[in-house]
């Protein structure tokens, strides 16, 4: 294998060994230096020179270990430098990518050359009057596309369009893709524009703006030459009539969203053998709209929304193929019944109305089971800080449905529990789900007996946990051997809570002995004993709000993996949401795990930040991440009260 392609091939072993001993040796100096202990920061003159002597022996064997990669311009393929390239600067300006690469341009004569023989990555014009420059970046792109497929985009006013028309308008033979979008342009103003090109020959998507403050569905007749577009198969903004020509030419999605069914939509729809997913709203239809029986079905429609009260008629448009549903739930018993007509369905979700809920209705008993049911999700419309009046009043109607639940469909391995009460009945429904793999609760309104056993997860992978901090007791009540991933989303009690008494609860150790990813959001006081986690590899801290208490406690549970080291021997990955951060406690924790690790510790490998770090930090950071000493101030100078200080300017809440 080429050399210049690798780099992980010894050049000594011998060599490696014998520098591994030397900085073994001297890291066992500095533990040993009695003066100085190894979790604080000073200027000891010795201290200092056996750090620099370990960062310089660390040097030797990163050099020995690995040989420099050579520039990927001169040894990979071409086409995979475009791919590569194309990616990189659509993810950082998906806008317009042309900037970043101009950029790129300026690294060396050689990518220079090489970025303007790709014409692949010059396909994206943006005209937008807003960006300085804009002529001249479009010219350069057109010039450096050659003769391939473009993607246009227009965002200047109408006054402007001469200026840019001459450059575009002779390219209209490669256009695949053209949006005109407001700055602003009115409905006429872009048709005027389209017009202009006269005729399109290989636009495929076609994206126009719509009428200020209208409604996404735009159904009204647009000024627009569909016969000079002969391959268009999608348009986003107005739509084309007759209905029949819209259906079968603009379903490049397989996908409809209509405000309500009329038969001559059927009609259309049935000659469609590719129509997939159907969403309807029949909340918004006029007051004349008479829900009678369709005389066609639709056989290929696999994944049906629908929320409205003509429920029977509009599900009997389904045919056998139906494997996914949606539907508000006004008549449990209704909804049964119907869901009987289709024996694949795999994914059930029921948005439980406010008249179910709070009309006590009586379910009765049910013998059909729905072992087919795989994914069910129940949204209902009852938030934690709902009137306790209405949560009595809804009481009684959860209790049937949950309690109907456990023999209606015992098989679901993915459970999603949204807006909705969670109450003794569900917890019994939860435990008797044996294949369970799945489990979200969010934004559940939590009202149990607080008589809960332990129960049993076999097979549980993957938890999301959103709730209010009293309801978290109840979840540590839960033993998952195979779960790999949780998140825990610690909402606040109150809007703009204040001060509130802590919630006190702890995860058995043997709990989650699989864990290995781990998302914590806490905006709220809790105090968590977060146990022991052999397998975890990522740690995710996120913060619910800029509270302090949440800030807090991320930073006990760093200091918790700062001090017990052995209890997350594989953590490799922290993610940190946010600036406002102890980070002097991170700081020693990479000294730990990175420089002053036992054997069998993993040292920290990456830390995320989604925000930007002052230089110092950075640097401190990533020296500590290559298994390097840093040279650095003293950790107070990193704690979230001196961060706060720096950033902190008076000045400016001067009245």
């Amino acid at each position: 294998m080429n050399q210049s392609l690798v780099s992980i091939k010894y050049r000594d072993p011998d060599l490696i060994v014998n520098l591994l001993a030397q900085r073994t040796k001297i890291l066992t100096r500095l533990v040993d230096n009695k003066n100085i202990p190894c979790t604080k920061t000073t200027s000891n003159p010795t201290t200092r020179y056996l750090q620099q002597e370990y960062n310089h022996v660390t040097d030797q064997i990163v050099q020995s270990e690995y040989q420099p990669l050579s520039d990927p311009m001169k040894v990979l393929p071409l086409e995979l430098c475009a791919d590569i390239i194309e990616k990189a600067v659509a993810y950082y300006s998906p806008y317009s990518p042309v900037e970043n690469l101009l950029d790129l341009t300026t690294v060396s004569r050689h990518w220079c050359n090489i970025l303007m023989s790709l014409p692949t990555l010059w396909t994206s014009i943006v005209f937008d009057s807003t960006r300085g420059d804009y002529l001249a970046t479009a010219a350069t792109s057109l010039f450096l596309s050659g003769a391939c497929d473009l993607r246009v985009t227009i965002a200047v006013p109408f006054k402007l369009w001469p200026e840019v028309s001459p450059i575009i308008l002779a390219e209209s033979g490669r256009i695949v893709y053209l949006q005109i979008i407001n700055p602003p342009l009115d409905t006429g103003d872009s048709e005027k524009i389209l017009h202009n090109f006269g005729g399109l020959p290989v636009l495929k998507t076609l994206m126009l703006p719509t009428e200020h403050n209208s409604s996404s569905f735009d159904s009204r007749p647009r000024n627009i030459e569909f016969e000079k577009l002969p391959v268009l198969s999608k348009i986003v903004g107005p739509r084309p009539e007759p209905l029949e020509y819209s259906c079968s030419r603009f379903i490049s999605r397989r996908r409809v969203i209509i405000p309500a069914i009329t038969q001559d939509m059927i009609n259309v729809w049935a000659k469609l053998s590719n129509l997939i997913d159907v969403y309807v709203n029949e909340y918004g239809v006029l007051p004349g709209y008479s829900p009678k029986t369709f005389e066609l079905s639709l056989p290929s429609v696999q994944v049906f929304r629908y929320h409205g009260r003509a429920l029977e008629r509009a599900l009997s448009l389904l045919g056998p193929n139906m494997t996914n549903i949606t539907v508000e739930v006004h008549e449990f018993r209704q909804v049964l019944d119907l869901l009987g007509r289709f024996p694949r369905i795999y994914d059930l979700r029921l948005s439980i109305s406010n008249i179910f809920a709070n009309g006590g209705m009586d379910i009765g008993a049910i013998t059909t089971s729905y072992q087919s049911v795989e994914k069910l999700g129940i949204v209902g419309y009852i938030y934690p800080w709902t009137d306790a009046t209405e949560i009595k009043e809804a009481m009684t109607s959860w209790v049937l449905l949950y309690q109907s639940l456990i023999g209606i469909f015992p098989c679901a391995r993915t459970l999603v529990l949204e807006d909705a009460l969670f109450i003794d009945e569900t917890w019994s429904y939860i435990s008797s789900l044996e294949q369970l793999h799945d489990l979200t609760v969010s934004n559940c309104g939590f009202h149990l007996s607080n008589s809960q056993g332990l129960i049993a997860m076999k097979y549980l992978l993957y938890v999301s946990w959103q709730v209010i901090p009293d309801s978290v007791v109840f979840f540590s009540k839960i033993m998952a051997p195979s779960l790999l991933s949780l998140h825990m989303d610690i909402t606040p009690k109150e809007r703009n809570p204040v001060d509130t008494e802590t919630t006190d609860y702890s995860i058995p150790e043997a709990a989650f002995p699989n864990l290995a990813s781990l998302t914590v959001s806490i905006a709220d006081s809790l105090s968590w004993n977060i146990g022991i986690y052999n397998n975890l590899r990522e740690l995710k801290l996120r913060p619910g709000a800029l509270y302090v208490p949440g800030l807090m406690i991320r930073n006990d549970i760093l200091e918790t993996i700062l001090m017990r080291p052995r209890d997350f021997p594989v953590l490799e990955t922290i993610e940190l949401s946010h600036l406002f951060f102890e980070y002097d406690i991170l700081l020693l924790l990479l000294e730990r795990k990175n420089i002053y690790a036992q054997p069998g510790i993993s040292p920290i490998r990456k830390i995320s930040v989604n925000n930007p770090l002052s230089y110092r930090l950075l640097y401190t950071i990533t020296t500590l991440l290559r298994g390097k000493f840093p040279a650095r101030e003293p950790n107070v100078a990193f704690s979230l009260d001196a961060v706060g200080q720096r950033m902190f300017d008076e000045s400016l809440w001067v009245s």
